[in-house]
């Protein structure tokens, strides 16, 4: 079997580039969850002894405290690789720890509420102002796997999106049980899913129970298609065949469990005048379907329960699958860490899901940690160079580049909207329920023939490639040299304390070493951005060499692939 190394991930995406010719404020949280709890609490600390193979506590270089910091936020600064030098519990524990920076309080303070996209740019800001960047990044992180798309006329509703999206901010560290409820029942699900709303079977109107979130909840938020170990590994039948996670019988019994829910307060269940994409949704008792159902693991629901009752039967039939744990935490560390994480890895993280050192099933915030305190998390470059790593997001590209240089025109004026089309990404704005990739995608060619996955290519062509690349020149070559032309409409990155040391050749080059890439330059971009800050000295060139070589650094593959 081929390999994938390093250099050739890299030298595929360089293929690719050259092919296409590339040279806040904190608040109260103010509507409840299904579940009616506030923000969790962090509780103690997980400590590292429990889990298999976790690093052993102590300081880190600067290179590692990169790697901790780019996997654990919008992107690295100076102070954040100081500050995670001290330690990986230690970073974890005080990220863990940050106020909430909540999104629909502040779309609701926005001058701008009202604006289509303005929930996107309220995204953008909290990414790459935000001090509580390790929740934001899971927040993104399960908003790909639980997706909920404001297409199809779902983002009118731009107060429901942001809620949302502070459910995900909310569980991040929580409970995953509490998440899977107060998606199932939040109303811009229901409406995405079609679950809001759905009848009870009715033979003399043809009305079946809609089949649609009952499906995906099973496929893509919990236990996937077939059967897996603990370590996330397929397991194979007598037949020599995948075994199957569930059948249709099973998903019509979900289909019936999850009817007669509406918007709160709606005065009618097919044609409701009052919509509350805010409250979770309620139960009509008279649209429920009293049956028995057939769920997962020949677990059936009693007939005559109530909506409520069934509803909490089947989430707590889901959440005690023995596929939770591994599916979900095998999306985590790809979405984080890295896209083919080894089994052990899997397996170390799962265990931890399903009982962390309290004795808690599903505790995210155990799962989170048990994630980043791994010893492949923190040195799977060194172990496992050949196929450690990940293709960097087109987001998490630019949120690098503006959380690097922060702007000091971030605010209110500016607009993203640019964002779906450039990035092939906007948050809440997936294609399709299945994200903007798969975590199973493999770059057809070296990496399919090796089998491995490369879930980010999914969205990388010649067409992305550009638009990205002329993003990062705007936000950093042009934006800066034409702030003032442009009335402080484009985002201008700040370059004061790399002038500083612009004189000093080596020095700066050092430095965005550093601030870009952790200290990991390889010799051959070294001497290319050498040669291109010598061909720019000189006085009032001086800024443009800078800008120029920030532009060579993140355009360049070695910047798009987290180590």
């Amino acid at each position: 079997m081929i390999r994938l190394t390093r250099t050739a991930t890299i030298a595929l995406l360089t293929t690719t580039l050259v092919g296409c010719g590339v040279g806040t404020e904190q608040t109260v949280y103010p509507v409840a969850g299904a579940s009616g709890s506030s923000v969790p609490g962090l509780g103690a600390a997980l400590p590292e002894t429990e889990v298999n193979n976790a690093i052993e506590p102590g300081l880190l270089t600067s290179r590692d405290a990169f790697r901790l910091v780019e996997q654990t936020t919008y992107g690295p600064r100076l102070e954040d690789i100081d500050l995670a030098g001290e330690g990986a519990n230690a970073w974890i524990d005080r990220q863990m720890q940050m106020p909430v920076t909540w999104m629909l309080p502040a779309l609701r303070s926005s001058n701008r509420n009202g604006q289509w996209n303005e929930y996107v740019n309220i995204w953008w800001r909290h990414a790459i102002e935000a001090d509580d960047q390790l929740r934001q990044r899971v927040a993104f992180a399960l908003s790909e796997i639980f997706v909920v798309s404001g297409r199809n006329g779902l983002a009118n509703h731009q107060d429901g999106l942001a809620n949302v999206y502070d459910i995900y901010l909310r569980n991040a560290f929580g409970n995953y049980r509490t998440l899977l409820e107060d998606l199932t029942l939040n109303p811009v699900m229901g409406e995405y899913l079609s679950m809001k709303g759905n009848h009870k079977p009715d033979i003399e109107e043809n009305i079946r129970p809609d089949e649609n979130y009952a499906r995906e909840v099973l496929q893509l938020f919990s236990i996937g298609l077939v059967m897996l170990n603990p370590d996330g590994t397929v397991q194979i039948g007598d037949d020599g065949m995948p075994i199957p996670t569930y059948t249709q019988e099973t998903v019509e019994g979900f289909a019936h469990v999850f009817t007669g829910w509406h918007f709160a307060n709606a005065d009618h269940f097919r044609w409701p005048k009052n919509e509350d994409y805010l409250s979770p949704m309620q139960p009509w008792e008279d649209f429920h379907d009293k049956g028995s159902k057939q769920l997962l693991n020949g677990f059936t629901v009693p007939a005559g329960q109530s909506a409520r009752a069934d509803l909490g039967m089947a989430l707590d039939n889901i959440f005690n699958h023995s596929n939770v744990g591994p599916f979900i935490s095998k999306q985590l560390i790809q979405r984080l860490v890295t896209s083919n994480p080894s089994t052990q890895y899997v397996e170390d993280v799962a265990a931890v899901f399903d009982q962390n050192i309290n004795g808690e099933r599903g505790n995210l915030g155990s799962v989170i940690k048990a994630i980043l305190m791994h010893s492949e998390a923190r040195e799977g470059y060194l172990t496992s160079p050949e196929t450690f790593g990940k293709l960097k997001e087109p987001l998490l590209r630019i949120t690098q580049l503006w959380r690097a240089f922060q702007p000091d025109n971030i605010g209110t004026n500016f607009n993203y909207a640019w964002v779906a089309n450039e990035l092939s990404q906007a948050p809440l704005a997936s294609p399709s329920v299945f994200n903007f990739f798969r975590p199973d995608f493999s770059q057809p060619g070296e990496i399919a023939e090796a089998e491995l996955v490369s879930p980010e290519f999914e969205i990388m062509n010649e067409s992305s490639i550009v638009m990205l690349t002329n993003r990062m020149l705007n936000n950093s070559i042009w934006g800066h040299n034409y702030k003032a032309d442009l009335n402080g409409q484009n985002i201008a990155i700040d370059i004061t304390r790399e002038m500083q040391i612009e004189s000093e050749l080596e020095a700066l080059i050092d430095h965005l070493d550093l601030l870009l890439l952790g200290g990991a330059m390889s010799d051959d971009l070294r001497a290319e951005v050498r040669t291109l800050m010598n061909a720019r000295s000189g006085g009032d060139k001086a800024s443009l060499r800078v800008t120029e070589a920030i532009f060579l650094i993140l355009s360049s593959a070695e910047a798009a692939v987290q180590k």
